[in-house]
């Protein structure tokens, strides 16, 4: 019986993870869409990402968020732990996306 209830917050505990990761990387993504416009800033895309994530609520435990653009790229870095329903477990999760920034070539 014990290894069944622990088997079952095994599966619980990675679909938590992988929600958590997909909270990231969707944040992520909303972040460097605002760092990468024509005029747009890392700290813009910092906002935006910081934003998303308190808008959907404690999919991450203690995230943070670094947001870098150039002249070429912009980055944003989501990282954290997700919830843990098994005592003594902690997964990382750290996601980075970047994508090219938008210029005008004439």
């Amino acid at each position: 019986m014990v290894a069944v209830v622990g088997l079952l917050l095994a599966v619980v505990q990675v679909g938590i993870y992988f929600h958590g990761r997909s909270v990231a990387l969707t944040a992520a993504r909303h972040g460097v869409d605002t760092a990468r416009v024509l005029g747009g800033t890392g700290e813009a895309g910092a906002e935006m990402t910081t934003q998303f994530l308190t808008q959907h609520g404690e999919a991450l435990v203690g995230s943070a968020v670094t947001a870098t653009r150039d002249i070429e790229e912009a980055s944003v870095t989501v990282t954290g732990s997700a919830l843990s329903v098994l005592p003594g477990v902690s997964l990382p999760v750290t996601v980075t996306v970047r994508a090219p920034v938008e210029r005008v070539i004439e």
